[in-house]
Protein backbone atom coordinates (compact mmCIF):
# COMPACT_ATOMS: atom_id res chain seq x y z
CA UNK A 1 0.00 0.00 0.00
CA UNK A 2 0.39 3.22 0.45
CA UNK A 3 1.73 3.44 3.86
CA UNK A 4 3.77 5.00 6.92
CA UNK A 5 6.32 5.67 8.67
CA UNK A 6 10.03 7.09 8.61
CA UNK A 7 12.33 4.25 8.84
CA UNK A 8 13.24 5.31 4.99
CA UNK A 9 14.78 8.62 6.14
CA UNK A 10 18.50 9.26 6.77
CA UNK A 11 20.31 11.21 9.38
CA UNK A 12 19.73 14.84 9.33
CA UNK A 13 23.65 15.57 8.75
CA UNK A 14 23.71 13.61 5.87
CA UNK A 15 20.83 15.29 3.59
CA UNK A 16 20.10 19.29 2.20
CA UNK A 17 16.00 18.68 2.29
CA UNK A 18 13.91 16.39 5.08
CA UNK A 19 10.35 15.85 4.85
CA UNK A 20 8.66 14.32 7.87
CA UNK A 21 4.90 13.23 8.14
CA UNK A 22 3.85 15.36 5.49
CA UNK A 23 0.50 16.07 5.49
CA UNK A 24 -1.68 18.71 3.08
CA UNK A 25 -5.77 18.96 2.90
CA UNK A 26 -8.33 20.98 1.50
CA UNK A 27 -11.82 22.07 2.40
CA UNK A 28 -14.48 20.15 0.26
CA UNK A 29 -17.15 21.52 1.72
CA UNK A 30 -19.98 20.57 4.62
CA UNK A 31 -16.88 20.41 7.16
CA UNK A 32 -15.29 17.67 4.79
CA UNK A 33 -11.48 17.34 3.63
CA UNK A 34 -9.80 16.37 0.40
CA UNK A 35 -6.51 14.41 2.00
CA UNK A 36 -4.25 14.99 -0.62
CA UNK A 37 -0.91 14.01 1.22
CA UNK A 38 -1.20 12.48 4.53
CA UNK A 39 2.12 11.38 6.74
CA UNK A 40 4.33 11.35 3.64
CA UNK A 41 8.20 11.56 4.35
CA UNK A 42 11.47 11.58 2.04
CA UNK A 43 14.72 13.13 1.45
CA UNK A 44 17.56 14.44 -0.61
CA UNK A 45 21.63 14.32 -0.38
CA UNK A 46 22.96 17.42 -1.75
CA UNK A 47 22.99 17.42 -5.69
CA UNK A 48 20.31 14.04 -5.89
CA UNK A 49 17.43 13.83 -7.94
CA UNK A 50 14.58 12.23 -6.51
CA UNK A 51 11.71 11.14 -8.86
CA UNK A 52 8.32 11.41 -7.03
CA UNK A 53 5.57 9.02 -9.18
CA UNK A 54 2.40 8.32 -9.13
CA UNK A 55 -0.89 8.54 -11.40
CA UNK A 56 -3.18 11.78 -11.09
CA UNK A 57 -4.65 12.89 -8.25
CA UNK A 58 -1.91 10.71 -5.68
CA UNK A 59 -1.28 13.73 -4.09
CA UNK A 60 2.75 14.13 -5.58
CA UNK A 61 2.16 17.93 -6.38
CA UNK A 62 0.50 18.82 -3.38
CA UNK A 63 3.73 17.78 -1.58
CA UNK A 64 5.76 19.60 -3.94
CA UNK A 65 4.27 22.68 -3.72
CA UNK A 66 3.82 22.49 0.19
CA UNK A 67 8.02 22.10 0.29
CA UNK A 68 7.75 26.05 -0.66
CA UNK A 69 4.66 26.54 1.54
CA UNK A 70 2.02 27.24 -1.28
CA UNK A 71 0.02 26.55 0.52
CA UNK A 72 1.86 25.64 4.27
CA UNK A 73 1.02 21.77 5.39
CA UNK A 74 -1.38 20.92 7.92
CA UNK A 75 1.06 19.49 9.66
CA UNK A 76 4.49 17.86 9.17
CA UNK A 77 8.56 18.91 8.83
CA UNK A 78 10.07 20.58 5.79
CA UNK A 79 13.77 21.11 6.52
CA UNK A 80 16.32 22.80 4.63
CA UNK A 81 19.72 22.15 5.72
CA UNK A 82 18.42 22.22 9.06
CA UNK A 83 16.07 25.20 8.87
CA UNK A 84 12.16 24.18 9.65
CA UNK A 85 10.70 26.02 6.49
CA UNK A 86 6.97 25.55 8.37
CA UNK A 87 8.09 27.66 11.15
CA UNK A 88 8.53 30.98 8.73
CA UNK A 89 6.82 33.41 8.09
CA UNK A 90 6.65 36.83 6.48
CA UNK A 91 9.72 38.18 5.31
CA UNK A 92 12.01 34.81 6.72
CA UNK A 93 9.79 32.96 4.47
CA UNK A 94 10.05 34.73 1.38
CA UNK A 95 14.07 34.93 1.84
CA UNK A 96 14.06 31.31 2.52
CA UNK A 97 12.17 31.01 -0.94
CA UNK A 98 14.95 31.84 -3.12
CA UNK A 99 16.83 28.54 -2.13
CA UNK A 100 13.83 26.48 -3.79
CA UNK A 101 12.47 27.06 -7.24
CA UNK A 102 9.82 25.70 -9.21
CA UNK A 103 9.60 24.60 -12.82
CA UNK A 104 5.37 24.22 -13.54
CA UNK A 105 3.99 21.73 -15.69
CA UNK A 106 2.32 24.35 -18.18
CA UNK A 107 5.17 26.04 -19.89
CA UNK A 108 3.04 28.71 -22.20
CA UNK A 109 0.42 29.83 -18.54
CA UNK A 110 2.76 29.77 -16.01
CA UNK A 111 4.45 32.98 -18.09
CA UNK A 112 3.12 36.36 -17.82
CA UNK A 113 2.24 36.70 -21.73
CA UNK A 114 2.32 40.59 -21.30
CA UNK A 115 5.96 40.63 -20.23
CA UNK A 116 9.20 40.53 -22.72
CA UNK A 117 11.22 36.90 -21.69
CA UNK A 118 14.38 39.36 -20.28
CA UNK A 119 12.02 40.82 -18.22
CA UNK A 120 10.40 37.15 -17.19
CA UNK A 121 13.95 36.08 -16.50
CA UNK A 122 15.04 39.09 -14.80
CA UNK A 123 12.24 39.91 -12.46
CA UNK A 124 13.77 37.63 -9.72
CA UNK A 125 17.10 39.97 -9.65
CA UNK A 126 15.25 43.36 -9.82
CA UNK A 127 12.93 41.90 -6.69
CA UNK A 128 15.97 41.14 -4.77
CA UNK A 129 18.05 43.97 -6.15
CA UNK A 130 20.90 41.70 -6.96
CA UNK A 131 22.92 41.75 -10.14
CA UNK A 132 20.69 41.64 -13.49
CA UNK A 133 23.13 40.86 -16.21
CA UNK A 134 23.23 37.05 -15.62
CA UNK A 135 19.98 37.33 -18.05
CA UNK A 136 21.81 36.28 -21.28
CA UNK A 137 24.23 33.81 -19.09
CA UNK A 138 20.89 31.63 -17.91
CA UNK A 139 18.75 32.02 -21.43
CA UNK A 140 22.16 31.18 -23.29
CA UNK A 141 22.44 28.06 -20.89
CA UNK A 142 19.40 26.48 -21.45
CA UNK A 143 19.56 26.62 -25.24
CA UNK A 144 18.31 29.65 -26.08
CA UNK A 145 19.95 32.51 -28.33
CA UNK A 146 19.56 35.74 -25.98
CA UNK A 147 19.95 37.85 -29.20
CA UNK A 148 16.94 36.52 -30.75
CA UNK A 149 14.62 35.39 -27.93
CA UNK A 150 15.35 37.94 -24.96
CA UNK A 151 12.92 40.85 -26.55
CA UNK A 152 9.80 38.95 -27.52
CA UNK A 153 6.97 37.35 -25.93
CA UNK A 154 5.47 33.98 -24.74
CA UNK A 155 3.48 33.37 -27.58
CA UNK A 156 6.06 33.44 -30.11
CA UNK A 157 7.74 30.80 -28.81
CA UNK A 158 7.17 26.66 -29.03
CA UNK A 159 5.79 24.76 -25.41
CA UNK A 160 9.22 23.19 -25.56
CA UNK A 161 10.87 26.81 -25.68
CA UNK A 162 8.36 28.49 -23.24
CA UNK A 163 9.46 25.49 -20.66
CA UNK A 164 12.80 26.29 -21.29
CA UNK A 165 12.12 30.28 -20.57
CA UNK A 166 10.74 28.81 -17.15
CA UNK A 167 13.68 27.02 -16.35
CA UNK A 168 15.95 29.78 -17.00
CA UNK A 169 13.38 32.08 -14.55
CA UNK A 170 14.11 29.23 -11.38
CA UNK A 171 17.83 29.23 -11.70
CA UNK A 172 18.70 32.79 -12.46
CA UNK A 173 18.10 33.35 -8.25
CA UNK A 174 21.04 30.46 -8.03
CA UNK A 175 18.44 28.35 -6.20
CA UNK A 176 19.59 25.09 -4.16
CA UNK A 177 16.68 22.90 -5.20
CA UNK A 178 14.76 23.01 -8.02
CA UNK A 179 11.04 21.13 -7.93
CA UNK A 180 10.24 20.38 -11.02
CA UNK A 181 5.90 19.57 -10.85
CA UNK A 182 5.92 17.68 -14.26
CA UNK A 183 7.39 19.91 -16.77
CA UNK A 184 7.47 17.45 -19.59
CA UNK A 185 4.13 15.83 -19.30
CA UNK A 186 2.86 19.13 -21.81
CA UNK A 187 5.13 18.11 -24.35
CA UNK A 188 5.93 16.23 -27.45
CA UNK A 189 8.01 13.11 -26.55
CA UNK A 190 10.79 14.11 -28.77
CA UNK A 191 10.65 17.31 -27.13
CA UNK A 192 10.56 15.71 -23.75
CA UNK A 193 13.96 14.00 -24.34
CA UNK A 194 15.56 17.65 -25.07
CA UNK A 195 14.43 18.83 -21.72
CA UNK A 196 15.49 15.96 -19.92
CA UNK A 197 18.49 16.28 -21.33
CA UNK A 198 18.80 20.20 -20.98
CA UNK A 199 18.38 19.21 -16.71
CA UNK A 200 20.59 16.57 -16.39
CA UNK A 201 22.90 19.19 -17.95
CA UNK A 202 22.08 21.97 -15.70
CA UNK A 203 21.86 19.71 -12.51
CA UNK A 204 25.71 19.13 -12.93
CA UNK A 205 26.78 22.48 -14.35
CA UNK A 206 24.80 24.54 -11.31
CA UNK A 207 24.67 21.91 -8.62
CA UNK A 208 21.86 21.51 -8.41
CA UNK A 209 19.53 19.18 -6.03
CA UNK A 210 15.80 18.25 -7.95
CA UNK A 211 12.82 16.87 -7.24
CA UNK A 212 11.16 15.78 -10.01
CA UNK A 213 7.10 14.91 -10.59
CA UNK A 214 5.94 12.91 -12.84
CA UNK A 215 2.84 10.36 -13.91
CA UNK A 216 4.63 8.14 -15.91
CA UNK A 217 7.52 6.01 -14.53
CA UNK A 218 9.71 5.69 -17.84
CA UNK A 219 10.32 9.43 -17.85
CA UNK A 220 11.03 9.45 -13.82
CA UNK A 221 13.47 6.43 -13.99
CA UNK A 222 15.90 7.99 -16.91
CA UNK A 223 16.71 10.86 -14.79
CA UNK A 224 16.30 10.30 -10.90
CA UNK A 225 19.00 8.79 -8.21
CA UNK A 226 16.06 7.62 -6.57
CA UNK A 227 12.41 7.03 -6.64
CA UNK A 228 9.11 7.81 -4.16
CA UNK A 229 6.11 6.23 -5.70
CA UNK A 230 2.87 7.40 -4.38
CA UNK A 231 -0.91 6.64 -4.10
CA UNK A 232 -3.73 8.35 -2.72
CA UNK A 233 -1.60 10.19 -0.92
CA UNK A 234 0.78 8.10 0.76
CA UNK A 235 3.80 6.46 -0.02
CA UNK A 236 4.23 3.02 -2.11
CA UNK A 237 7.94 2.09 -2.44
CA UNK A 238 10.82 4.16 -2.39
CA UNK A 239 14.33 2.44 -4.07
CA UNK A 240 17.47 3.46 -6.76
CA UNK A 241 15.64 4.03 -10.20
CA UNK A 242 17.48 0.88 -11.68
CA UNK A 243 16.59 -0.87 -8.54
CA UNK A 244 12.54 -0.50 -8.35
CA UNK A 245 12.37 -0.95 -11.76
CA UNK A 246 13.89 -4.02 -12.29
CA UNK A 247 12.67 -5.19 -8.99
CA UNK A 248 9.22 -3.96 -8.04
CA UNK A 249 8.04 -5.16 -4.71
CA UNK A 250 4.93 -3.21 -4.32
CA UNK A 251 1.49 -4.52 -6.36
CA UNK A 252 0.65 -0.77 -7.67
CA UNK A 253 4.32 -0.26 -8.19
CA UNK A 254 4.31 -3.79 -10.62
CA UNK A 255 1.25 -2.42 -11.61
CA UNK A 256 2.43 1.25 -13.36
CA UNK A 257 6.03 -0.45 -14.93
CA UNK A 258 3.69 -3.15 -16.16
CA UNK A 259 1.75 -0.35 -18.10
CA UNK A 260 4.69 1.00 -19.81
CA UNK A 261 5.06 0.01 -23.48
CA UNK A 262 7.76 -3.15 -23.69
CA UNK A 263 8.91 -1.82 -20.24
CA UNK A 264 7.23 -4.88 -18.17
CA UNK A 265 8.16 -7.97 -20.11
CA UNK A 266 8.26 -10.29 -16.91
CA UNK A 267 5.00 -8.91 -15.95
CA UNK A 268 1.50 -9.73 -16.37
CA UNK A 269 -0.85 -6.76 -18.28
CA UNK A 270 -1.26 -3.93 -16.10
CA UNK A 271 -5.34 -4.71 -15.96
CA UNK A 272 -4.23 -7.67 -14.13
CA UNK A 273 -2.49 -6.31 -11.66
CA UNK A 274 -4.71 -3.42 -11.10
CA UNK A 275 -8.45 -3.02 -11.01
CA UNK A 276 -11.29 -0.35 -11.14
CA UNK A 277 -10.86 3.43 -10.29
CA UNK A 278 -8.74 4.94 -7.71
CA UNK A 279 -11.26 5.73 -4.09
CA UNK A 280 -12.02 9.45 -3.82
CA UNK A 281 -9.54 11.26 -0.74
CA UNK A 282 -12.40 12.78 0.68
CA UNK A 283 -13.09 9.22 2.35
CA UNK A 284 -10.16 7.05 1.87
CA UNK A 285 -10.07 3.60 2.66
CA UNK A 286 -9.02 2.02 5.94
CA UNK A 287 -6.00 0.13 6.68
CA UNK A 288 -4.13 0.21 3.12
CA UNK A 289 -5.45 2.98 0.95
CA UNK A 290 -4.53 0.64 -2.23
CA UNK A 291 -6.52 -2.66 -0.43
CA UNK A 292 -9.84 -1.41 -2.82
CA UNK A 293 -7.55 -1.86 -6.02
CA UNK A 294 -5.14 -4.50 -5.35
CA UNK A 295 -5.50 -8.27 -6.35
CA UNK A 296 -3.52 -9.34 -3.20
CA UNK A 297 -5.39 -7.77 -0.54
CA UNK A 298 -6.61 -10.11 2.08
CA UNK A 299 -8.47 -8.94 5.65
CA UNK A 300 -5.56 -7.61 7.36
CA UNK A 301 -5.00 -4.96 4.77
CA UNK A 302 -8.43 -3.14 5.49
CA UNK A 303 -7.73 -3.46 9.66
CA UNK A 304 -4.11 -2.22 9.60
CA UNK A 305 -2.06 0.48 7.70
CA UNK A 306 1.33 -0.85 6.44
CA UNK A 307 4.38 0.84 7.98
CA UNK A 308 7.44 1.35 5.72
CA UNK A 309 10.19 -1.19 6.19
CA UNK A 310 13.42 -2.19 4.58
CA UNK A 311 13.17 -4.78 1.61
CA UNK A 312 16.49 -4.77 0.35
CA UNK A 313 19.58 -2.32 0.15
CA UNK A 314 18.24 1.42 -0.04
CA UNK A 315 14.79 -0.33 -1.24
CA UNK A 316 11.69 0.57 1.24
CA UNK A 317 8.29 -0.81 1.04
CA UNK A 318 4.66 -0.40 2.31
CA UNK A 319 2.90 -3.53 1.66
CA UNK A 320 1.12 -6.70 3.94
CA UNK A 321 1.29 -8.92 0.92
CA UNK A 322 4.27 -7.62 -1.05
CA UNK A 323 5.21 -9.70 -4.68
Amino acid sequence: MAGSGSAHLRAREEVLLRVEDLVVEFPAGRGRVVSAVAGVGFDLRRGETLGIVGESGCGKSSAARALVQLPPPRSGSVRLDGLELTALRGEALRRTRRRLQMVFQDPISSLNPRRRVRDIVGEGPRVWRLPGDRVDEVLEAVGLDPRTAAERRPHEFSGGQCQRISIARALILEPEVVICDEPVSALDVSVQAQILGLLEDLKARYRLTLVFIAHDLAVVKNVSDRILVMYLGKVCELAPGEELVSRPAHPYTRALIASIPGGGRALPPADALISGEPPSPVEPPSGCRFRTRCPRATARCSLEEPQIRQVGEDHWLACHNPA
